[in-house]
């Protein structure tokens, strides 16, 4: 959503009457666009499963940055995403099974031996639970897939104040009964870093104080990398062969004038 954000104020400031605005958000939308010009898949389903966006917010994205390939692009990314749900149905499918009985088989094999012993009311009690563990099962796979029982409910709807304290891994672990895979799904792309980079380094104008062989920030990397800058780049050439004969040529009069004085 940040990335959306940052590419609609970058359009809207490359139109502005203000010139240095223009002028600075050509330049920025131009660094933007390396980096950002097609958007991260990861990006893009981690807004699916989010349960207050879902697939109708990459619509409303689309839609406000160019209506007329909006459909296409979400369909190109909504055709991605299943066939990545579809390659976790089959990799996680007795996973899941596994989850989604385990209602049932804490109320049952966690049971001590004596379970027979149980009075009456405890026996019907104990009916009940395994009922209700059976039809909610029932009720929630009506011969639809996760994906499908997903989609059907609209976004959920969070009060301003409290949007910031959502949690969407915390969600997903207490839906991971109703729909195992996907949650398993979720937590794996969540989970996802979505950039190393630091933000005064990936929209700044100027250049950078480190290369393209940066490999870490530490301390020491640093300083290997500057006292071994001539080792990687070679060494710059300063003046050229005729300077550098003048150079001599004076310090050897310089030193001939020291002499006979």
């Amino acid at each position: 959503m940040q990335v959306w954000k940052v590419q609609c104020i970058l359009e809207k400031n490359q139109n502005s009457v203000d010139g240095v605005i223009k002028d600075m958000s050509k330049l920025m939308k131009e660094k933007f666009d390396k980096y950002w010009k097609d958007y991260s898949e990861i990006l893009e389903f981690g807004a699916i499963l989010d349960p207050c966006l879902k697939e109708i917010f990459l619509r409303f994205c689309y839609t406000r940055l160019d209506a007329s390939t909006s459909q296409a692009k979400l369909k190109k990314v909504m055709d991605k995403f299943k066939v990545l749900y579809e390659e976790y149905v089959s990799c996680f499918a007795n996973e899941s099974v596994s989850l989604s009985q385990s209602s049932y088989e804490s109320s049952t094999l966690s049971k001590p031996s004596n379970v027979w012993n149980k009075t009456k009311k405890s026996k019907i009690a104990m009916d009940l639970q395994d009922f209700k563990t059976w039809s909610s099962n029932e009720s929630s796979t009506p011969g639809k897939s996760e994906l499908e029982l997903y989609f059907e409910d609209k976004p959920m709807q969070l009060e301003e104040e409290n949007s910031e304290d959502f949690e969407v891994l915390l969600y997903w672990k207490l839906h991971e009964k109703k729909i195992p895979t996907l949650s398993i799904m979720a937590q794996d792309i969540l989970s996802i870093p979505i950039t190393i980079v630091a933000s005064e380094s990936s929209f700044s104008i100027g250049g950078r104080v480190l290369t393209k062989y940066r490999s870490s920030t530490l301390p020491e990397h640093i300083q290997m990398l500057i006292c071994t800058q001539n080792w990687l780049h070679g060494f710059t050439e300063y003046i050229n062969d005729d300077d550098e004969c003048n150079i001599v040529d004076d310090c050897n009069t310089t030193a001939t004038m020291t002499q006979h004085g």
